[in-house]
């Protein structure tokens, strides 16, 4: 009795060992990829509200949240509200919103024929501008941020002061990087680079910059898109961002950062055969946790966990 009862509980325990690895969690190559995501325009006072409350709790201070609404309102009220979201937040079967893009700068155009707009690095630099330290500025790659100093010359008021316009011509300049195909090469790089620059980030435990890098044939790294991810209240992630100069500004919510991953690579790791790296995503100073390619493109088929 006694030999029957000890091979039937050394049988349970194996059996709840073998149920354990079954379902033991996948890791970030194996997760499914996102396929739905859940946005706001805030075209209205619920998520406006909503958003306004997320920024508070990750310490974003009143001014630089006052003056994110100034920019939505601004490039709301000139191209309606035709493509934006209504009321709240919405959830579509895609990765990608549709916008009409041409409409959209045809509208912005006619009220504003003097001002370009703001794009997604004027936007999250305002917002983190008090969590960014520079100690070293150093302006002599940022030549290539053309229009975005347009942008500041003509905006509607005055963003950036002196020292902050250093500051963001520092973070935002190129760099230099080697002609190679391997992204740890480059994080290395971008991360010697801020080093030698003092960058540094505090509140890092409630805001972040989150950073899409691409890689240029001549040998250098440059953000080309480039958002803010906070905490909400309810455990979520919230990524804010303005799209581009004649696209909207969105509020994004995700449970992981495997799924912000996926949204942004989902737009920019659409290019094959070419000579450069892939587009990579920096969170502040760091590789995205999470990080991987997009399952689309042909060249990263085998990582598509929907085959």
């Amino acid at each position: 009795m006694k030999k029957n009862t000890l091979f039937l509980l050394i049988t349970v325990i194996f059996l709840l060992a073998l149920a354990g690895c079954l379902n033991e969690p996948k890791n970030k190559e194996e997760e499914d990829y996102a396929q739905r995501l859940t946005y706001s325009n805030l075209t209205d006072t619920t998520s406006r509200d909503e958003v306004k409350r997320a920024m508070e709790y990750a310490g974003i201070i009143t001014d630089n949240i006052d003056s994110f609404f100034r920019g939505v309102d601004l490039f709301n009220s000139a191209i309606g509200e035709e493509d934006l979201t209504k009321k709240g937040f919405s959830t579509i079967d895609s990765l990608e919103p549709k916008y009409d893009e041409y409409a959209m700068q045809d509208m912005w155009d006619a009220k504003n024929p003097e001002f370009i707009g703001y794009n997604c690095r004027i936007t999250s630099y305002d917002l983190m501008k008090d969590s960014i330290s520079i100690g070293q500025p150093d302006i002599e790659n940022a030549d290539w941020l053309m229009f975005d100093e347009i942008a500041l010359e003509n905006s509607p008021e005055k963003l950036f002061n002196e020292v902050e316009q250093e500051q963001f011509r520092t973070l935002y300049s190129f760099v230099p990087t080697e002609k190679t195909k391997d992204i740890a090469v480059h994080v290395k790089n971008v991360k010697e680079d801020w080093k030698k620059k003092e960058i540094h980030f505090t509140n890092e435990d409630k805001t972040s910059l989150k950073s899409v890098f691409f890689h240029d044939e001549e040998g250098y790294l440059f953000i080309g898109h480039i958002g803010v991810l906070i905490p909400t209240e309810d455990g979520k992630l919230l990524f804010l961002e303005k799209v581009g100069l004649q696209e909207p500004y969105q509020a994004v919510k995700f449970n992981k950062r495997v799924e912000l991953n996926d949204y942004l690579m989902n737009k920019y790791d659409i290019s094959w055969d070419q000579p450069t790296a892939k587009p990579f995503i920096m969170e502040n100073d760091e590789l995205l946790e999470g990080h991987r390619e997009n399952p689309n493109n042909p060249e990263n088929g085998k990582n598509d966990s929907r085959e």
